[in-house]
C-alpha cells in the first residue's frame, strides 16, 4: 500500500491511524533517509495508542518507552529484566507499552541492544524501530515494514507493508 503524504501533519495522521488498529505484540519497523518523517509517524503511533506525551526521537538513548496512565516518559537501561511498571491501559483494559527504538548511530548494533530489543516485542508491547535497517535480520517475520521516501520538501511516499493478512485486512480500512 502507497500513500503520498503532504506534509508532517498527515503523516502524524497516517500513524495514529495505525496506532489505532494496534492491538500489542506488533513491531513497526521504520526505513528512510534522515528527514524522511519517521519520528513524525512514531508520534501518530503514539497518538493513536493514546499517549499524550511529547514523543521525540531516542536517538541518543537508543530506546524510550512510554506508558499511557502517567503522562510522562520513561527512558529505561538497556540491560535488566521484564519491568513491567510502564504500561498503557487501553480501553480494552489490555496493557501496552509502547517501546520507540533509534539505531541511527549503529551501523551493527552490540548484543546487548539487539537482545533488549528482542525482550521488547512481545504481546505486551507495541514496538516501533526507526533504522530498521541496521536491525533487520533480527525482525520477525511479521513485522510491519513501512519506508519513506523523500518527494519533496514537504511530501513524502509512505509504503506500508504489513506482516500478516491480519494486519493488511486491518490497514486496507485506513481511513486516511
Amino acid at each position: 500500500m502507497q500513500i503520498l503524504s503532504k506534509n508532517s501533519n498527515e503523516t502524524v495522521k497516517l500513524g495514529e491511524e495505525i496506532g489505532k488498529k494496534l492491538s500489542g505484540g506488533e513491531v513497526i519497523a521504520l526505513y528512510g533517509d534522515l528527514g524522511g518523517g519517521k519520528t513524525q509517524f512514531a508520534k501518530g503511533i503514539a497518538r493513536g495508542l493514546g499517549i499524550k506525551d511529547n514523543i521525540i526521537s531516542p536517538t541518543f538513548v537508543i530506546r524510550r518507552e512510554y506508558r499511557l496512565d502517567s503522562r510522562r516518559m520513561f527512558t529505561r537501561p538497556l540491560a535488566g529484566g521484564n519491568d513491567k511498571e510502564g504500561v498503557i491501559r487501553r480501553s480494552s483494559g489490555k496493557k501496552l507499552n509502547l517501546l520507540h527504538y533509534d539505531f541511527y548511530r549503529f551501523e551493527v548494533p552490540d548484543r546487548e541492544l539487539v537482545e533488549s530489543m528482542e525482550e521488547g516485542i512481545n504481546p505486551d508491547n507495541v514496538t516501533v524501530i526507526e533504522w530498521a535497517e541496521r536491525v533487520e535480520k533480527y525482525l520477525p517475520k511479521d513485522a510491519i515494514k513501512i519506508t519513506f521516501k523523500y518527494i519533496s520538501e514537504n511530501e513524502r511516499e509512505i509504503e506500508i507493508t504489513p506482516g500478516s493478512q491480519d494486519l493488511e485486512d486491518k490497514f486496507s480500512k485506513l481511513s486516511f
